[in-house]
């Protein structure tokens, strides 16, 4: 039996804690595969991608060994994220239907960290993998999101959706033209920024 729309709300502001890994083996291990790939590429004679040089662990100052997240404050990091690149009011209201979906998805265990509840573990056929990959994203940002703050406690961190922002500068006509320069954009920009000074822009190709 489901559950009832109170418990789904009052579920979805519980907090849960959300484990942070950054070792120099990980970023050892995503340099090798990066390298193999990149051979792979050669003896195929394709164009090798634009990687970010120097990778490294992120350091525990900056990351903490886990954050406090709500299964809303995730969901609504991701909705923001992607909001700008909508559009047309019909699209809207199916995606707003399809997202009912996500608010049922996660949980806390036994030891107080999120994870995914039976509904979420469960989609229907092919929805598993969007599932999978949209709520991946939302990690990504708020995690991302977390790691910037602590960096510059006295900023705000905006997610700006990287299509609609470099639409203007990167768009190529003709089919084949587009789907390349499209394949090197990133997917989102991080905004670091306060009143009166600069902005800081961030990659964050998830």
């Amino acid at each position: 039996m489901g559950k009832n729309a109170a418990a789904v709300l009052r579920d979805l502001v519980q907090p849960w804690n959300v484990a942070m890994h950054s070792t120099s083996g990980l970023a050892g291990s995503v340099a090798e595969v990066s390298a193999a790939d990149d051979r792979e590429r050669r003896e195929k004679n394709q164009e090798l991608l634009r990687r970010k040089p120097g990778l490294r662990a992120v350091t525990v100052r900056d990351r903490g060994h886990s954050i406090e997240l709500t299964p809303w404050k995730l969901l609504h990091t991701l909705g923001r994220a992607n909001v700008l690149a909508r559009q047309g009011a019909g699209r809207g209201l199916a995606e707003h239907w399809a997202s009912l979906k996500y608010c049922q998805a996660l949980v806390g265990n036994h030891g107080g960290f999120m994870t995914l509840s039976g509904e979420g573990r469960n989609p229907i056929r092919h929805y598993k993998a969007i599932q999978s990959g949209e709520l991946g994203i939302g990690f990504a940002l708020a995690v991302a999101q977390e790691v910037l703050g602590r960096r510059y406690p006295d900023h705000s961190v905006s997610v700006i959706d990287a299509e609609t922002a470099l639409r203007a500068g990167w768009t190529l006509t003709g089919k084949v033209g587009s789907a390349h320069r499209a394949s090197k954009r990133p997917h989102f920009l991080l905004e670091v920024w306060k009143p009166g000074a600069p902005s800081k822009m961030v990659l964050e190709p998830v």
